[in-house]
């Protein structure tokens, strides 16, 4: 019996001291990897969602109770400047003074029009721009004339490429407006997209991964021998840090953790 007991201890022993390594040597592989520095182009990018405007629309308001005699177009109609679009009881016809969609008409004929009603929405669905609301410390790096990398929720395997416009407030928000060439076929106003806005970049530049650096050091590989260095950084693009310092070579190997 004090045999059996003690064969018992020994192999729960055995075993502990096995799984004990092996876990430690897994964790030692999950936490650590090494990789050489990267030598290429580097975006740095700032990440909003983008909301497609109209600027050209068209409402009428009146200042009083009007009827309305009659109304020449329907919701979706396509039509030209100087279009005939409704007529109030006591004044002549309103025309279209753009070319453009209607997208709204609240009323119907003979229904009573109050002040600061629209009668009718007219939009140039074919003048658009985007515009993204970022936080303080992100619009500081946004200036006007920045490449913008952009991708609609419809159109995901497309990339279509944009230019900061203006970067302005409005009611303590922090605007960006971005615009296109051309929009994408059937992107409407109301619509979003994801932009990158490219901040900075380098069309070729020594990059480390951005996981090798702690406490502004690095710790690689050279000639055999593991050391720390000291490193100074630039452009960032979220998974890789340019090298301003030049005591990294293209020969080292990085130590990255993984977790």
């Amino acid at each position: 019996m004090i045999r059996s007991k003690k064969l018992l201890t020994t192999l729960v022993l055995s075993v502990s001291l096995l799984l004990g390594g092996l876990f430690l040597f897994q964790d030692r592989l999950r936490t650590k990897n090494r990789t050489h520095p990267r030598m290429g182009p580097i975006v740095e990018a700032v990440y909003g969602l983008g909301t497609v405007i109209a600027p050209q629309t068209y409402q009428v308001k009146t200042a009083v109770n009007q009827s309305i005699k009659e109304i020449f177009v329907e919701e979706g109609d396509e039509v030209r400047a100087q279009t005939p679009l409704f007529q109030f009881d006591d004044s002549g016809i309103t025309r279209a003074p753009f070319t453009g969609t209607i997208t709204s008409i609240p009323l119907k004929k003979g229904e009573l029009l109050f002040p600061s009603t629209p009668a009718i929405t007219l939009v140039n669905l074919r003048v658009l721009y985007l515009e993204v609301s970022l936080e303080q410390q992100t619009i500081l790096r946004v200036k006007a004339g920045q490449s913008v990398a952009i991708s609609f929720e419809s159109l995901r395997g497309e990339k279509i490429r944009g230019k900061v416009q203006s970067v302005f407030p409005r009611d303590s928000q922090f605007i960006v407006r971005i615009t296109l060439d051309q929009f994408p076929e059937g992107i409407l106003p109301g619509m979003t997209a994801d932009t990158a806005i490219e901040i900075g970049r380098k069309d070729s530049a020594l990059s480390v991964p951005i996981r090798s650096i702690s406490a502004g050091k690095i710790t690689l590989i050279r000639n055999g021998k593991e050391t720390k260095e000291s490193v100074q950084i630039g452009v960032v693009d979220g998974n890789w840090a340019e090298v301003l310092s030049n005591n990294i070579l293209p020969s080292d190997e990085i130590i990255v953790r993984l977790e």
